[in-house]
């Protein structure tokens, strides 16, 4: 071992002779810059309460490890990436984002070719990570109107980006944190975003997507949305089960934009289930808005089209008061299309504090509204939910 400029330095044995390996911004990276290697993590533990409800059972509280990932990402020479994380979540391990990219360019227009188990583009919100969203949890259109594999899969995916815009194509299978529920299917996604107008100031989003699945064979399909945060089971969108449910479809809208610190984005998307003895429509749409109260701007990318991680300005570490925004959303969920199916309204304000780039304190608070045909909880209820994050990504 020996010291280097910039930190330290390992020596290693390569094809051709001794090679340093350097540590620099969080990353063991080559003499030569052709290999470079780092650690990954994510800790996210929540906290829980619901009132309000007319039935008891939904008023409850409580706390969750939400996310427990440990893992590593890297390149090796211009063109490979690799990323390998597990979760270590309910007692079980299962491998998250896990997969190989190979980048190119062709004609200046840059290209991505993945195969893997990777975050699939669908919405604006649902192609986002958790670490870039303005809520704790994904809208309705990503939550709900969604295949069965949801928001993984092993497969494949091409990707090509130019100057404001990007389309995706993928091809998925099974996910490996589900793969009881994903067994036999197989997905074709796309998706798509264009900023027509962009200028120091601001710009516009415009995004479409849609996908189709063979569900294989199976004997039911049912998905009952969590609503007003992910804790409390009790409080759920129901769609009920469907029998034999033989294929699917889905399809979407994006609209938004940016301007300075602000932002707004409405999305919509139906998805379309298709049993040999009858179909169903769940139609899912949601508008949102956010504010930098200390000046950092939007968290949107204009390469992907997604919501992305950001730093504050002055961080905690720095004798800053770290990054502060708000965010409202008022969203709708309607499975009523389906014999057993329920509605879902809910208007929600968050508040984020990112004290470091790695680390965030959210708050969400929302008024929700649910109605189902069926079951214990039949009828109209709401309530009021309040959710807090703490989030740790590096």
């Amino acid at each position: 071992m020996c010291a280097v400029a910039g930190g330290l330095a390992v020596a290693w044995a390569g094809p051709a002779g001794a090679q340093a390996l350097s540590w620099d911004s969080g990353e063991l990276v080559s003499q030569d810059g052709g290999f470079a290697i780092r650690p990954k993590g994510r800790l996210v533990l929540d906290g829980y309460s619901t009132t309000g409800s007319a039935h008891d059972a939904r008023n409850a509280s409580g706390r969750e490890w939400r996310t427990l990932r440990a893992g590593l990402a890297g390149r090796s020479g211009k063109h490979l990436i690799y990323n390998v994380e597990a979760d270590f979540q309910g007692g079980e391990t299962v491998l998250r984002s896990t997969y190989l990219v190979w980048r190119d360019e062709w004609d200046g227009r840059e290209l991505e070719f993945t195969l893997g188990n990777r975050l699939s583009e669908r919405g604006l919100e649902g192609s986002s990570s958790s670490e870039g969203t303005a809520f704790m949890e994904r809208n309705s259109v990503a939550l709900a109107a969604a295949p069965v594999k949801g928001f993984y899969g092993w497969g494949g995916i091409a990707k090509i980006y130019g100057a404001g815009w990007h389309l995706a194509g993928e091809v998925a299978g099974e996910d490996p944190a589900n793969r009881e529920a994903t067994r036999d299917t197989t997905t074709y996604l796309l998706r798509g975003h264009w900023n027509p107008v962009r200028s120091e100031t601001g710009l516009v989003h415009l995004g479409a997507w849609a996908f189709y699945e063979d569900l294989g064979e199976r004997k039911s399909l049912s998905r009952n949305t969590n609503w007003a945060g992910h804790f409390n089971d009790q409080v759920q969108v129901a769609l009920g089960a469907i029998a034999d449910p033989v294929h699917g479809q889905g399809y979407g809208l994006e609209l938004g934009g940016v301007r300075g610190r602000g932002w707004s984005f409405v999305e919509a998307g139906r998805r379309e289930i298709d049993a040999r003895s009858l179909h169903a429509d769940v139609d899912a749409w949601s508008l949102s808005a956010g504010w930098s109260l200390t000046g950092e701007p939007s968290a949107y990318s204009s390469r992907s089209g997604t919501f992305v991680k950001t730093a504050p300005a002055r961080p905690v570490s720095k004798g800053g008061f770290g990054g502060w925004d708000v965010a409202i959303r008022y969203q709708v969920l309607d499975n009523t299309d389906a014999p057993l199916g329920g509605l879902g309204r809910e208007a929600e304000v968050g508040v984020n504090w990112r004290l470091e780039q790695w680390m965030r304190l959210m708050v969400d608070l929302s008024h929700w509204e649910v109605e189902r045909p069926d079951g214990p909880y039949a009828g109209a209820d709401r309530g009021d939910s309040l959710a807090g994050r703490l989030q740790l990504t590096f």
